[in-house]
């Protein structure tokens, strides 16, 4: 045998190897392609679930504790309406509520990257807005939310006034 014709075997040895070496990373690509995929999957069932125990947690303290209910009730109603230590209590009610809802948020946030993407949920929000009495907390209080959550709530606000003194959005 030659030198030519061992350097030709080489080079298609190598010609082989290469080819063989991109169909593997190839090959790994796609499977890493789909476990990611996966995993975002995961990630937003995880996401949901914890945003429907969030829920219903609050929903469970009001039906365990029927004087909770009626204390967030006559809040909604008046905020300033009520005594120092109701406030308080109405307060910290408004806070889990919100807190929730900011968890809910931000978790959509993470996932989808799209504020928008919280639009359809946004009634929760509303739905306490348009209380009078949470509206009157919110003069009151400066609660510890999150830059982009402020927004968003300040948004709705803004939009629920309008609603209230002008025509319809």
């Amino acid at each position: 045998m030659n030198w030519e014709a061992v350097g030709a075997i080489a080079e298609l040895t190598g010609v082989i190897g290469i080819f063989v070496s991109l169909i593997y990373l190839a090959v790994q690509i796609r499977q890493n392609t789909q476990q990611s995929s996966l995993n975002v999957e995961a990630n937003q069932l995880a996401a949901f679930e914890r945003n429907i125990d969030s829920a219903n947690r609050i929903r469970e303290l009001l039906v365990l504790h029927p004087e909770l209910a009626e204390l967030l009730s006559r809040g909604y109603k008046s905020y300033k309406g009520l005594e120092a230590i109701e406030q308080f209590r109405f307060g910290l009610l408004l806070r889990n509520i919100f807190a929730a809802t900011q968890g809910a948020y931000i978790r959509q946030l993470a996932l989808k990257h799209a504020p928008d993407e919280f639009a359809g949920p946004a009634h929760i929000v509303d739905e306490i807005l348009t209380n009078r009495g949470a509206r009157e907390w919110l003069e009151d209080n400066e609660p510890d939310w999150r830059p982009t959550f402020r927004a968003f709530v300040d948004e709705r606000l803004e939009a629920i006034k309008r609603n209230a003194s002008g025509p319809p959005e």
